[in-house]
């Protein structure tokens, strides 16, 4: 973090008034890079260690709306309006200054270390609200590829005035473009239509094998032949099947190495009932802003800081492994957090 916070500091340390009451005109911390610690109590932190060994760390109940995650990173669900909720007793913000250097340890182990001592400690009182937003940050610039299919989302119909539902679905399987790895639905990776791999019938651009105006990765019969990409695959494998399987058509091939869904002069045509499975990695940003807050230093003194702007304490980002289902009717999807 910068160190806007060391005005704080140095007024601590430095500039008390005889009477031994603390005065501090301002109080600013430059949004930090959050760490999070999944424990009992959640704990939100920013050190810093450049000149005053400082922290400040946020608190949370084990019963907020927050979910931890497996690997200890705090995530909650993405939502439109920010989860909010008091600062108090269990949710609370502390403010610290150090002897010496602070290790990622101080705040994610059970027991904190001895090292380094705490010379100076706030801790906020009842007044205050916790707002936590939590937004994905996959979406945010032109040149984002979400789905990682090597086509921006810009390109796949993504519009941040609409939703999910209302955006360009090509095969109509209730995941948006922008989400989905294999726009048309033929079983053939969207990435591996526009960028085969080397040594393959093609190595350029946005391929259209049957010349009709529609590039492979949107075309569901790519080679014009009249039997869909999907279903030129093996029918004996379709009867050996497990669940959750999928015949890729890129497998079957004939010895001139092109791919029978390309070749118009070869058809298979067994009806697959199987699809890929739709798993993409997601990020998130997720941002802690406390307003209204007070400071209470061990001896009960409160020193006087500027609360009438939100305190924007910070943010940090997750990745995660999200599922979407095809179905159109309810749009569910399912979440695998690595």
């Amino acid at each position: 973090m910068k160190k806007i916070l060391g005005i704080l500091s140095l007024a601590l340390l430095m500039c008390s008034c005889d009477d031994g009451d603390i005065v501090v005109t301002d109080f600013q911390i430059e949004n930090a890079t959050l760490n999070v610690c999944g424990l009992d109590q959640k704990v939100i932190y920013a050190t810093n260690n450049d000149g005053v060994y400082e922290s400040i760390s946020l608190i949370l109940d084990a019963t907020s709306p927050i979910n931890d995650s497996i690997s200890n990173m705090l995530i909650a669900q993405v939502s439109d309006k920010p989860y909010t909720f008091n600062l108090s007793s269990n949710n609370k913000l502390i403010y610290r200054i150090y002897d010496g250097p602070i290790e990622n340890s101080y705040f994610c182990s059970n027991i904190p270390p001895s090292q380094p001592k705490v010379v100076q400690e706030f801790t906020s009182g009842d007044a205050g609200t916790i707002s936590i937003k939590v937004a994905y940050s996959d979406v945010a610039k032109e040149t984002d590829d979400t789905d990682g299919d090597g086509i921006p989302n810009n390109q796949e119909g993504y519009d941040p005035e609409k939703t999910d539902a209302e955006m360009q679905d090509t095969d109509g399987d209730g995941i948006p473009d922008y989400l989905d790895i294999d726009d048309d639905g033929d079983n053939v990776l969207t990435k591996d239509e526009i960028n085969p791999k080397e040594g393959s019938w093609k190595d350029f651009g946005f391929l259209d094998t049957d010349s009709d105006g529609t590039p492979d990765y949107l075309d569901t019969d790519d080679d014009g032949d009249g039997a869909l990409t999907r279903n030129e695959v093996d029918g004996n494998d379709l009867a050996n099947l497990d669940e959750g399987q999928y015949l890729n058509p890129l497998i079957y091939q004939r010895q001139d190495g092109i791919p029978n869904y390309l070749n118009k002069d070869f058809q298979l045509n067994f009806e697959n009932p199987t699809y890929i499975q739709n798993r993409i990695k997601r990020t998130i940003v997720t941002e802690v802003t406390i307003s209204g807050f007070s400071l209470i230093d061990r001896d009960g003194n409160a020193p006087d800081i500027n609360t009438n702007v939100a305190f924007k304490m910070g943010s940090f980002n997750s990745t995660y492994t999200i599922i979407y289902e095809r179905n159109v009717d309810s749009g569910e999807e399912e979440t695998d957090t690595e």
